[in-house]
């Protein structure tokens, strides 16, 4: 099915998925073509087109893109394969790590927009339909089924006209809205108050380094490298309370900041004329234990279910790992086993505690700044909303 869904398209579906993003995508791609599958595109959650920061996948990824059968399309996409990275987290004396000896492979710096695009074509080619033009989403479970009013623009339509959809699955892949959740009364658990100011640097002829760069602040930490569009990210973590935020959103000013320490002494763009970017990057939650209280059929997964600090690199590896977890529950749930999604849950929350405990100890391993109010933070566990 073509998007946008002409007036006389289907309605009922075994799988509605509310995002078609790298999660809902790969969603798609595993449930069909055994599950009728509705992709709902992530404008509807009024999630903007905001710039990307440099993202990638570790080489354990590659297991999951094979599964999904799109990896020699995603080797063909161009994406610049990991260097080394070298940190300075608890001194000024570099730790380099050298991704050759990873087990799994070097892993990959994405470009975004062909990361996204590519997952969302192979859904539609696999035969997912995907809706692209909605607006107003209105979620509601009634008579064992799920249903998702949507209101529809263009097309040719002198007026935006209105249509429920319904499923027996219904699956929020909406990133950090949430949007299906929060419809359905779910609150998200904030763990930190982190927030990501990020800017894409022209790159000077000069800079010729391919290695991830990472390094402790006195009120945060940063975070550069060069992404395959051949611009430099920069990207310092901070708290949303900080009143440094604010000064930080001039790029001159966070740049400046940066080339205090040795590590980006050498980072000289072309032009600092270019924007800053802002996302809250802070861990966050859906309450697992509400989740399973809700009507049967409902998951969530991605950003939608558990958001990762970045420190963690784990945010797109979630993505595609959550979607393998989700098409393994819908199966067994179609299937008509009643614990399929308790089984989901129960992965959820080893995958969260194992988190939560490499997090308290990476944070914890700068000692340097032991007595800074970021640091002490996340050191005493006093995490605030």
């Amino acid at each position: 099915m073509t998007s946008g869904l002409p007036g006389s398209a289907m309605t009922e579906w075994d799988v509605i998925i509310v995002g078609a993003g790298p999660a809902g995508s790969a969603l798609a791609c595993r449930l069909r073509p055994r599950y009728r599958v509705l992709l709902l595109d992530r404008p509807l959650a009024g999630a903007g087109a905001a710039s990307r920061i440099g993202e990638s996948l570790p080489g354990a990824a590659r297991v999951l893109l094979q599964r999904l059968g799109v990896y020699d399309h995603f080797l063909a996409q161009g994406h610049a394969e990991r260097g080394a990275s070298v940190s300075h987290w608890d001194s000024d004396t570099p730790t380099w790590f050298d991704p050759v000896r990873d087990p799994h492979g070097a892993g990959w710096h994405l470009d975004r927009v062909r990361f996204d695009a590519g997952l969302r074509e192979a859904a539609l080619a696999a035969g997912a339909a995907l809706v692209d033009n909605g607006r107003h989403l209105r979620v509601s479970h009634y008579g064992g089924r799920w249903c998702v009013d949507l209101e529809y623009l263009g097309q040719g339509c002198a007026a935006p006209f209105l249509r429920t959809h319904h499923a027996t699955v219904l699956v929020d892949a909406s990133g950090r809205s949430m949007v299906a959740a929060k419809q359905l009364g779910m609150a998200r658990r904030m763990e930190d108050n982190l927030i990501c100011l990020y800017a894409h640097l022209p790159v000077d002829a000069r800079d010729e380094d391919q290695a991830t760069r990472i390094c402790a602040d006195t009120n945060g930490w940063w975070y550069s490298v060069r992404v395959p569009s051949g611009q430099r990210v920069l990207a310092f973590h901070l708290d949303r309370d900080d009143l440094e935020l604010k000064v930080l959103c001039d790029p001159a000013r966070l740049l400046a900041k940066s080339r205090r320490h040795t590590l980006f002494a050498e980072v000289k763009p072309a032009t600092v004329g270019v924007q800053v970017h802002a996302r809250p990057a802070g861990g966050a939650g859906l309450d697992l234990d509400a989740l399973a209280a809700l009507p049967e059929g409902f998951f969530a997964i991605g950003d939608a279910m558990l958001a990762f600090d970045p420190i963690a690199s784990q945010g797109l590896f979630n993505a595609l790992a959550t979607a393998e977890g989700v098409a393994h529950a819908v199966e067994r749930y179609a299937d008509g086993f009643k614990d399929a999604r308790d089984r989901y849950l129960d992965e959820m929350r080893t995958v969260h505690t194992r988190y939560r405990q490499r997090l308290s100890e990476t944070y914890a391993a700068v000692t340097r700044y032991a007595h800074e109010q970021f640091w002490l933070r996340r050191n005493s566990g006093a995490l605030r909303e």
